[in-house]
Formats: structure tokens, C-alpha cells, sequence
């Protein structure tokens, strides 16, 4: 019965995947430029929007990368390489640079506001004339080109401008921010493939233990009777159970895989073999003073600088709805030509300069817009002094994490030499064919090894989050 059950061990796992490519195209809608009666085209105005939209999209960190996507992962796979591939097209970072091209148009449409608009105008037209008698209708065609300048709103469009512009700041800030999160996320994952990794053999080790454990009571039960059913069922009991634990963290290894190709965007790329960081970089790194850490990061931290530049964006908005009843002064060209010039009041020419003076407006709707922009710069004053708790509390808990890591450390340290020394002292019993626990002392070793290496995966993790905090680059791709 014993050996029945034995042989339903099956040990072989394999793990395979099958890199396909395949390439993305963003389509980039084209602007329409056309021209019907009586409609101003601004042509400049949208000359400069097409350039300055191809600007924004071909200087994306995310799109240039596309003419790199089709290359391999490099095998081994890299700490320093796995945070190069970062910054290329994830979709995440597509999304909030997005925000940043949107936040461009917008700038440049405010531009625009003081750019030379013409218009095309045709009249096809008949007119009966009070001075001639006789007649009813006679063609009265005429057909123009009339040019228009903005020169002043007397500080409309400037408030405009500076909301705009500030807007663009945020926006990038917001994107530096999500770019830095996102380096995280890749290390994390990265620290997840290796942990996988040791954890498998940790089971691996304990589950062939039990095996064998398990094995030679069922052989001496059924050959000898030397053990009860109760104590071989008992060690099947365990066998079962790490051999559970170690079909989780071999599938794991798989998900973790699966995850870090996920946040290089090579969700066809499953790495098999990843190199050991060298993080030596961040053991000589010495904990800050709280008080002297969180007055930089609360000074440079992209998330706060983005919020920033949203009040300042808010503010100015709340300045152009103040002036939305301001004057304006413009100039105009105008080139006519008519079916019928005999009337003596027909220019051809014509150059006009107008002071436009709005005396009655509906008071209310400016109110209520004023009302609506005043709730905005409210709330996000309000987010940025909730952002700056949240950051306060956050630095504190990663000092505190250091200190702890710290300490964890050391005892991890010490952890690993007691059971090098026990495996070594379990070995020595061995080859003296002495009773000894070998396998567990290997099985305990392994642990001793995931454990320092979670320990030191840890430190580069909290020092890494500081650092995006105070808007630094990887140290690590730093010193590459």
C-alpha cells in the first residue's frame, strides 16, 4: 500500500515560455483645415498645434522607446537593465504623459489667442436698391479677405498663459512622480523573481526531506512491520503538506516572472535567469536626521511641486475669470471686391482698430464661474497640505524601517553563520555515518539564505523610495 502511494510522487516541474513580438502604432488623428462662409480659419493657430503636438509626442520618453521594444531582454537579466527598460513605453507611463501632451495643446491654444486669424468671405447675394427705380434685384456679389490681430486684452490671456504654463509644469512633475513609482515597482518585482526563486529551494529542500523521511517508514513497514500505520500515515501527512508548499512556490516563480515582464512592458518576455544584485551602494548610506530629511523631501518631492504648480495654475484662473469683461483691442485688414462697384460708400481697402468695451453681461454667470474657480484653488490647496502629512508620516516610517532593517540585518547575519556552522557540524556526522540531520540542516541553511537576501532586497527598496520622494534618480543606474 505504502509503495502504491509513494510512486503518486511526481518531482519533475519545468516551467517554459515563448517570447513573441509584436509592434504597437499610436495614430495620431490629423488636424481637419477647411473653410466655409463666414467662418474664421486660424491657420497659423493650427499650424502650430499640429507642431507643437508631433513635438510633444516624438519627445516622449514612452514613444522613443518604441524603436527599442523589439530588442531581447539580455540574458542574464539585470538589475541596472530591468530599471533602463522602465522608463520606455509602459502603458501606465503612456497614460500620464498623455496628460502632459494634453496639457500642451492647451498652452498652445492660449498662445494662439494673439495670433493673426484670416478669414475667407464670400456673399452671393441680390439686393433691390432704394435709389434705382425700376428694378427689383440685380447682383450685389462681393467676396473679401479680412485679417484680424489681437493686440490687447489688457491681462486676460496673460492670467490665461500663466494657468496654462503652470498647468504643463504640473503635469510634467505628475509624470516624474508616477516615473519614479514605477522604478520601484520594477525593483520590487525584480527582488520577487530571486525571492521566488530561494523560497522554491527552501521547499525543495524540505519537501525531500519528508519524501525520504516518509519513504523509509513505508519500506521498514511493509518489509519488517517495524513501524505502525499510524506513524507512516503521520509522515505522509507532512510529505503531502511540503510537497503543497513546494508546488506553490514553484508556481510562483512563474507569477512572479510573469509580473516583472508585466512592468517592463514585455508581457511575452518571462526571464528564466536573473543576475544577483550588487546593492553595496545602499549598505554605505548613512540614516538621515528626520527633521533634515523631510524638510527636502517636502521641498522636492515631485508629488508635492505638481500640486504646487496646480494652486499657482488655479490661482491664475481665478485672476482671467476676474477679467473675462475686460476690453479688447484688435486689428483688422480688409480686401474686398464687388460685383457692382458704382456705390460710392464700397472700400476696397479698409484698416479698422477696434476698442471693444463690454457694458452689460450677465453678472451672474461670471459670479458663478468666479464661485467654481475659487472651489478648485480651495481644493487643491486642501490636497496639498493632506499630500504633505501623508509624506511626514510616510518619511517617518521609512527611517523607522531603516533602523528595523538595520537590526534585522544583523541578526540575519547571525542567522546564516550559526547554520553554515550547523550544516557543517550535520556533514561531519554524516560522513562519520553517524545519526545526523543533514537535510534539515540544509533545508534550514537555505531559509537562513532567503531571509538575509529578503533583508538586504528591503534596505534598497526603503532607500529607493527616499529617494523618489526627494525626486532623485536610481542611484543604481547612476553609478552605471
Amino acid at each position: 500500500m505504502w509503495s502504491r502511494r509513494i510512486s503518486e510522487h511526481n518531482a519533475s516541474h519545468g516551467t517554459s515560455a515563448n517570447a513573441r513580438k509584436g509592434l504597437s502604432k499610436m495614430k495620431v488623428g490629423q488636424w481637419p483645415v477647411f473653410a466655409r462662409l463666414e467662418q474664421a480659419m486660424p491657420w497659423f493657430a493650427a499650424r502650430s498645434g499640429l507642431l507643437l503636438l508631433y513635438a510633444l509626442l516624438m519627445t516622449s520618453p514612452t514613444l522613443q522607446a518604441d524603436s527599442n521594444s523589439t530588442e531581447l531582454l539580455p540574458t542574464p537579466l539585470t538589475l541596472v537593465d530591468a530599471l533602463s527598460l522602465a522608463s520606455e513605453s509602459h502603458p501606465d507611463l503612456r497614460i500620464v504623459w498623455a496628460n502632459v501632451s494634453r496639457a500642451g495643446i492647451r498652452l498652445q491654444e492660449v498662445e494662439s489667442s494673439y495670433g493673426v486669424n484670416s478669414l475667407l468671405e464670400l456673399q452671393p447675394r441680390v439686393a433691390s436698391r432704394a435709389s434705382v427705380s425700376g428694378v427689383d434685384f440685380e447682383d450685389d456679389s462681393r467676396f473679401g479677405l479680412v485679417i484680424r490681430k489681437r493686440l490687447s486684452d489688457f491681462g486676460r490671456s496673460a492670467s490665461r498663459h500663466v494657468a496654462a504654463s503652470a498647468a504643463v509644469r504640473g503635469e510634467e512633475a505628475t509624470y516624474q512622480a508616477r516615473r519614479n513609482l514605477h522604478v520601484l515597482e520594477v525593483m520590487e518585482k525584480f527582488f520577487a523573481v530571486i525571492l521566488a526563486d530561494l523560497a522554491y529551494q527552501v521547499h525543495d529542500e524540505s519537501m525531500t526531506v519528508s519524501y525520504f523521511r516518509y519513504k523509509r517508514l513505508a519500506d521498514r513497514q511493509t518489509s519488517f512491520q517495524q513501524y505502525t500505520d499510524l506513524e507512516v500515515a503521520e509522515r505522509e501527512v507532512a510529505y503531502r503538506q511540503a510537497y503543497v508548499k513546494r508546488l506553490r512556490s514553484d508556481l510562483a516563480r512563474r507569477q512572479t516572472r510573469n509580473r516583472l515582464a508585466l512592468a517592463l512592458g514585455r508581457p511575452t518576455e518571462l526571464s528564466a535567469d536573473l543576475a544577483m544584485p550588487d546593492l553595496t551602494v545602499y549598505a554605505r548610506q548613512e540614516i538621515p536626521e528626520y527633521h533634515e530629511l523631510v524638510d527636502r523631501v517636502i521641498s522636492a518631492s515631485p508629488t508635492l511641486e505638481a500640486l504646487r504648480h496646480q494652486i499657482e495654475a488655479a490661482q491664475a484662473s481665478v485672476d482671467a475669470v476676474r477679467k473675462a469683461n475686460f476690453p479688447v483691442l484688435s486689428a483688422e485688414f480688409e480686401a474686398w471686391e464687388y460685383t457692382d462697384n458704382t456705390s460710392a460708400n464700397r472700400d476696397r481697402f479698409r484698416a479698422n482698430l477696434k476698442f471693444v468695451l463690454p457694458l452689460f453681461g450677465s453678472a451672474g454667470q461670471k459670479d458663478v464661474r468666479l464661485a467654481e474657480a475659487h472651489n478648485v484653488l480651495f481644493r487643491v490647496q486642501s490636497e496639498l497640505t493632506s499630500a504633505e502629512y501623508v509624506l511626514r508620516d510616510r518619511v517617518l516610517e521609512l527611517l523607522h524601517g531603516l533602523e528595523v532593517n538595520r537590526a534585522q540585518e544583523v541578526a540575519a547575519a547571525a542567522q546564516e553563520e550559526y547554520r553554515g556552522y550547523y550544516q557543517d557540524h550535520s556533514r561531519a556526522l554524516y560522513e562519520l555515518e553517524l545519526r545526523s540531520d543533514l537535510g534539515d540542516a540544509q533545508a534550514k541553511a537555505a531559509a537562513a539564505m532567503l531571509e538575509s537576501t529578503r533583508v538586504t532586497f528591503q534596505r534598497a527598496l526603503l532607500w529607493a523610495e527616499l529617494d523618489g520622494l526627494l525626486g532623485h534618480p536610481s542611484v543604481l543606474i547612476q553609478e552605471k
